[in-house]
């Protein structure tokens, strides 16, 4: 029931990846391998920082969930949004020479690109959520378009204005597409809000705590799956770090599939709460994620030769163990994501322990970085202690709920 739920979302992320792959495909070619480090690094930050933006989704589905709001309560939340949106794009705009310096990066446009795409992502991040809410089938396939339309968006602008402004353009084509996604998102909710059976209420679009405690999980996890990326750059030099970068995408794409299945379950998962239902559901969730993830990765850790050729040519050679080694971390991250959803879901304090492996990573890596196989090498051993904690940490939660629940 829910990879036939969930299907149009699973759909419309490969064709996300499938965009994505060729779009960089073709920029490992055009660039030289210090440029295409640079864009990777641009946009791995552009999802660094919508990385509250999860939780702000993950807080609008819950809310949602209660019915749909009334026209006080709308107001209200779009006003506080538009103004949310708004301060986070100053404010990632005036910070925009820390990451032009600290990743070597030309120029400070790209950096201020961040600011516009961060205040777009913000507004969709909660129409999604809302989507997802209010009616998951019917917002399944709401947001499933969103995600075709950014992407295809992104591809057309970024491939026609490669020849005239490189990096920029992708970056530019990147705030574009999500720019025009919100569009399409606001037109699908307001039809599902007419269509959803709740009445209306006094329902907010988001609640503070709800934001709050996802964003620290949700930010944890995700600093945790790309804190090697970001030190790679810093610490590696320009053509070096360009082939951990090339590495690491390929390694990231094998995440989004996955991470989608995980956004659909994740209603699924809070309306399990503790109650009996939440170990089946948990079984279910577990099987689809990891099983996507594992086998994407063992598919591109048997073939990273091939897998590099095809989308880099031989602008990389040389990279394949790498291709595997973070092919391989990517593929076992997921059960890591299962564990901090699933925590997260019952408002556990567990759901933190993703910031142990981002610490772990920062004292490795800051260790040992003389070469690209030394960051990959540092960055499997912060997930294996990582993987262990949280999957003994979840086993515990479940067992002592479980408990409580037949107890009262």
């Amino acid at each position: 029931m829910m990879r036939a739920l969930a299907a149009p979302l699973l759909i419309a992320v490969v064709v996300q990846n499938a965009g994505n792959l060729i779009l960089h495909a073709v920029l490992g070619r055009f660039l030289t391998p210090d440029q295409y480090g640079a864009l990777g690094t641009v946009l791995s930050l552009m999802v660094m920082l919508t990385v509250p933006l999860s939780a702000l989704q993950a807080a609008a589905s819950k809310a949602a969930a209660h019915g749909p709001a009334n026209r006080t309560s709308q107001r209200s939340s779009v006003r506080a949004l538009v103004v949310g949106s708004v301060a986070a794009s100053v404010a990632v705009c005036l910070a925009a020479p820390l990451p032009t310096a600290a990743f070597h990066l030309d120029n400070l446009l790209d950096a201020l690109l961040l600011g516009p795409f961060v205040g777009i992502s913000i507004a969709l991040a909660v129409l999604r959520g809302r989507l997802l809410g209010l009616d998951q089938r019917r917002g399944i396939r709401a947001v499933a378009v969103t995600f075709v339309i950014s992407t295809a968006v992104r591809l057309a602008i970024a491939l026609a204005t490669l020849p005239l402004l490189g990096v920029t353009g992708a970056i530019l084509a990147t705030v574009v597409g999500e720019l025009l996604a919100v569009g399409y998102a606001v037109w699908a909710l307001r039809a599902t809000t007419a269509a959803a059976l709740k009445p209306a209420g006094a329902h907010p679009w988001l609640r503070a705590g709800d934001v709050g405690w996802s964003s620290l999980a949700i930010g944890g996890l995700f600093l945790f799956t790309t804190a090697d990326l970001f030190l790679a750059r810093h610490f590696l030099p320009g053509e070096a770090s360009g082939g951990y970068v090339a590495a690491a995408t390929i390694g990231k794409t094998l995440l989004a599939l996955p991470a989608a299945a995980l956004a659909a379950a994740y209603p699924r998962l809070v309306a399990a709460g503790s109650g009996p239902a939440r170990a089946a559901e948990l079984r279910r969730t577990t099987i689809v994620v990891a099983g996507l993830a594992l086998l994407a990765a063992t598919v591109v850790a048997l073939t990273p030769g091939l897998v590099l050729n095809a989308l880099y040519g031989d602008a990389f050679d040389g990279q394949a163990d790498v291709v595997r080694l973070l092919a391989i971390i990517a593929g076992l991250s997921s059960l890591v994501s299962v564990a901090t959803y699933a925590l997260l879901a019952v408002g556990s304090r567990l759901s933190l322990l993703p910031w142990i492996g981002v610490v772990l990573q920062v004292v490795t890596i800051s260790l040992w970085h003389d070469t690209a196989a030394q960051v990959a090498l540092a960055s499997a051993g912060a997930l294996s202690v990582t993987l262990l904690v949280c999957l003994a940490a979840l086993r515990f939660d479940v067992r002592s709920r479980a408990r409580r629940v037949h107890a009262a």
